[in-house]
């Protein structure tokens, strides 16, 4: 950086201070992210004439009625503009380079994984005072999506910019969504390293874990109610053999639907719908096989009725949003608190409902049948809107 670089970005850096324009504090994980930043050459690799990368912003603008975009890189200090559209020649070099506190894409870093939509800039506390600096450009909306490398860091954002105040809808956020992983796998190709190598990691016990995010994914939780009371009386062998009936109807269900089995764990179910291959109708589908799975169990339970056997209830919680899906020793599994949220859904759902959560709720359409349950506390999560899932329509 020359000496008036420098000059510069002190001056910018003041004046946002001096306006009221609070930086973020160092995010928890800063220096694996700046790591990442520098294994995929992000500072460095210039792809403002790439067609691949133009056709993103151009995209980006065109979903969201917007007249601006830009790909950004967020490094320690500097936010560093890769590609745009929709900007004349000056705005281009007055946002080449700028410091990272003087930016409103910054505050997508206090929350790594999710959007950033400001309806209104002159309105939300964290950029109202964006204005007040010098040279500021004349931005009333804006809309960040983090780019999310394979490895699960936040490098950067997509982000579309209008000089009047909007709103976009879930169906443009997840467009959003989807050319920011594009944008993702363009810059992992700009690098030679393999995937097998770039998405190993080490988990507590330093067993070798092969992952790759996905920004969106559903997962199914099941569990049986009063699982302990319901087998203290059942011999080993004959427990295995009712959970393998369960087990094995699920199983199909899964398959019917597109979704991939995880694991089983005592008498708890896991499923994912998503991954690999990121089917738009994720979330749809996997409400689709909780409620087959509901049905499996009542058709189960009426044969063990009908053997005057004591039936067994279930709970289903479903929830989408990002995880981390790979293998380790104990072989294919997922991470995230996405996955966290989705047994906290399960545990605290009603016997023989599907449980869902508000995210989740986004992707089905009017012709499903919701019931909504209001804001409810789950446990280490805080309170979440979640919807009971009466029938979703073919």
């Amino acid at each position: 950086m020359s000496f008036l670089h420098k000059k510069l970005h002190k001056f910018m850096s003041d004046q946002a201070l001096k306006v009221g324009m609070k930086p973020i504090k160092t995010p928890i994980n800063e220096e694996e992210r700046l790591n990442e930043i520098k294994r995929l050459d992000l500072i460095n690799t210039d792809v403002n004439n790439n067609r691949n990368f133009n056709n993103i912003t151009q995209l980006a603008c065109y979903l969201t009625g917007r007249t601006q975009s830009r790909v950004h890189i967020l490094n320690d200090h500097n936010q560093i503009c890769k590609n745009t559209h929709g900007f004349n020649a000056f705005e281009e070099v007055m946002g080449k380079d700028i410091p990272r506190s003087a930016s409103i894409c910054q505050y997508v870093l206090e929350a790594p994984r999710e959007q950033l939509i400001i309806n209104n800039v002159r309105e939300d506390p964290r950029s109202k005072h964006f204005h007040e600096m010098p040279m500021a450009p004349n931005i009333q909306f804006y809309a960040g999506t983090p780019i999310i490398t394979t490895r699960g860091y936040t490098v950067g954002t997509l982000c579309v910019m209008d000089k009047i105040p909007g709103s976009i809808n879930h169906e443009q956020k997840e467009g959003l969504r989807l050319l920011s992983d594009q944008l993702s796998n363009l810059f992992e190709q700009q690098i030679n390293t393999p995937d097998e190598l770039s998405n190993i990691t080490l988990n507590d016990n330093h067993e070798k874990m092969i992952g790759t995010y996905y920004s969106s994914a559903s997962i199914l939780f099941t569990d049986f109610v009063g699982f302990t009371k319901l087998t203290e009386n059942i011999e080993p062998g004959d427990l295995i053999e009712i959970l393998d009936e369960f087990f094995a109807s699920f199983d199909q269900i899964i398959i019917n639907h597109g979704l991939q089995k995880v694991k089983t764990i005592g008498d708890s179910y896991m499923a994912v719908g998503g991954i690999p291959a990121g089917e738009k109708d994720h979330a749809k589908n996997t409400c689709k096989a909780g409620l087959d799975i509901i049905e499996a169990v009542r058709g189960i339970n009426i044969k063990r009725e009908a053997l005057q056997q004591k039936p067994w209830e279930i709970r289903v919680g479903i929830h989408t949003g990002p995880i981390i899906a790979g293998t380790s020793g104990s072989g294919f599994d997922i991470w995230g608190d996405a996955v966290n949220i989705a047994s906290r859904l399960e545990s605290s759902g009603e016997v023989n409902r599907v449980h869902i959560s508000g995210e989740t709720q986004q992707f089905l359409t009017v012709k499903d049948t919701i019931e909504s349950r209001g804001k409810i506390q789950l446990k280490n999560k805080g309170e979440m809107n979640t919807y009971f899932l009466n029938k979703i329509s073919q």
